[in-house]
């Protein structure tokens, strides 16, 4: 029996739903209104601080302290010592053991949090602001949408044919470790294995997802979002 991935999405940090009706907000097709999360209202220093990086800022498209869109993947098995058969590597009563993938679930769980600038937090009595709002956290969902993707529908088949998962998690070969017998060593063993499953993921996700990322931030993109919200903006100073 070979492995099955089961993608699963979070919001640990995101608990609120998001009305988008209220803010005329058109979500994207594909993502699902549990997925349409309020965003975290941040300051510029902490949004430079959880973003990877500032290019955007520095090359003058729409400035990347407007929102960001975080995502970190990890595996857990759905019962990690039924899932994997420990014998003798050697004959020994004392070690080397092989451990045998049997089969069955691996969460593919995915943590997601969506921040916005506190610039661009809307004022409830100010349909101008609820507009820049709205066209930013528009765009946000756009890399909600890319990141769900991934991990639901593109991510599962491609980590099948990677060759450390082909091998031990699809074609269930042993992997030979440890040398002592305690019921320590299995949970040792488990741990050490998720973590060389969720590197081989992260290498898969992280490409794939800065691919996605370019294609949606590309200046031309970006312009489209930048006019919208110079415009409100100007309407809002020519109200004055």
């Amino acid at each position: 029996m070979a492995v099955k991935f089961v993608p699963r999405i979070t919001w640990p940090k995101n608990e609120l739903l998001l009305p988008p009706e209220y803010f005329g907000v058109t979500p994207p097709a594909g993502v699902a209104q549990g997925d349409i999360r309020y965003p975290n209202i941040v300051d510029v220093p902490e949004m430079m601080r959880l973003s990877p990086n500032t290019s955007a800022a520095q090359s003058g498209q729409l400035r990347i302290v407007d929102g960001l869109v975080t995502a970190a993947p990890t595996i857990r098995f759905a019962d990690a010592n039924a899932q994997w058969r420990r014998s003798s590597a050697s004959g020994s009563e004392h070690g080397p053991w092989k451990f045998e993938f049997l089969g069955g679930d691996v969460f593919l769980d995915l943590e997601m949090a969506m921040y916005l600038a506190k610039s661009v937090d809307y004022n409830p009595k100010d349909d101008l602001s609820v507009q820049i709002f709205a066209r930013i956290y528009e765009h946000e969902l756009l890399h909600v949408l890319d990141e769900i993707d991934i991990a639901t529908k593109w991510l599962p088949p491609q980590l099948l044919g990677e060759p450390t998962i082909g091998r031990y998690l699809v074609q269930g070969a042993p992997y030979v470790y440890g040398l002592g017998s305690s019921t320590a060593l299995d949970q040792d063993f488990h741990d050490f294995i998720a973590s060389i499953i969720v590197a081989n993921v992260f290498n898969f996700w992280v490409t794939e997802k800065n691919r996605r990322a370019r294609l949606r931030d590309a200046p031309a993109q970006y312009k489209i979002v930048q006019d919208q919200v110079d415009t409100l903006r100007q309407r809002q100073i020519n109200r004055h």
